[in-house]
């Protein structure tokens, strides 16, 4: 009588269920930011070379100067440091778009 409950009491003629074909895996596409997308020259940067400026409240600036002077950095790779790790945290989509923005940033010039 337990055969005879929900769908199963609606068909007449029971065929076997098909076998499950699972798909082939593909090459895993991980693709992630190119190394060199942040790098910094390595000789010293020059005032023209850095050309925008941010503001910054006092206690970020002295968090930042204070860590460039522990590392022996200029605060500039300080900062390219932090921008690094913060990118390499984010959603694929956002890296995208970050990427796309610093190389058409760096056709530009």
């Amino acid at each position: 009588m337990a055969d005879n409950i929900g769908l199963n009491s609606f068909r007449k003629k029971k065929t076997e269920r098909p076998e499950n074909i699972t798909p082939e895996l593909s090459e895993d596409t991980n693709r992630t930011m190119p190394e060199d997308l942040l790098k910094l020259p390595h000789s010293r940067l020059t005032g023209k070379d850095l050309p925008k400026s941010i503001r910054l409240p006092l206690n970020t600036h002295t968090a930042i100067s204070t860590m460039a002077t522990l590392q022996s950095k200029k605060i500039y790779e300080v900062i390219n440091d932090i921008v690094e790790e913060y990118i390499s945290n984010l959603p694929v989509s956002e890296k995208k778009i970050i990427r796309s923005s610093i190389e058409t940033v760096n056709n530009n010039h």
